[in-house]
């Protein structure tokens, strides 16, 4: 129970912080038949997206 209790946590924090966006990513170019991008290019193209789009928060 407590493992699963921990599975559940670790899941919430992922989702939370962001971190299965890499992981979502792979499983929608599996199923599209693409080829994924590098870790690396992933979280450099997050970078670029949110700094183009810097001017649209509010503070």
């Amino acid at each position: 129970m407590i493992r699963r209790w921990a599975a559940g946590v670790r899941w919430w924090l992922r989702a939370l912080t962001g971190e299965d966006r890499y992981d979502r990513h792979l499983a929608a170019c599996a199923a599209d038949g693409r080829t994924p991008m590098t870790r690396r290019a992933f979280e450099r193209h997050r970078a670029d997206v949110a700094a183009a789009h810097a001017h649209e928060r509010c503070c």
